[in-house]
């Protein structure tokens, strides 16, 4: 069975007894972005990160089973030309 993170997440927020404005300013988001965090299936790893420093419970461990296995995906825009037959990487960029 699959775990719900965002659900993981305000089970250990409510029995913070933090506000949301509290969480949100910690976070450095708006209150509305916590009310979304609470939905989500997934969270990506920085985010879970900070939840886990403000909350001070791992769920990187906890969700992924162990920091060294969890999973991080990176997305780039690759720019190429072709060269005397042959490709070059002119740019790579990371993108959201």
């Amino acid at each position: 069975m699959k775990v719900h993170a965002g659900e993981k997440v305000k089970k250990y927020f409510e029995a913070s007894g933090m506000s949301v404005s509290e969480f949100a300013r910690r976070l450095n988001c708006h209150r509305q972005n916590v009310y979304d965090i609470f939905k989500r299936q997934n969270i990506d790893l920085s985010l879970l990160q900070r939840i886990s420093r403000v909350l001070e419970h791992d769920f990187v461990t906890e969700l992924y089973g162990s920091k060294n296995n969890a999973r991080i995906t990176l997305k780039f825009a690759v720019t190429v030309e072709l060269e005397n037959g042959e490709c070059k990487v002119r740019e790579v960029k990371a993108v959201k």
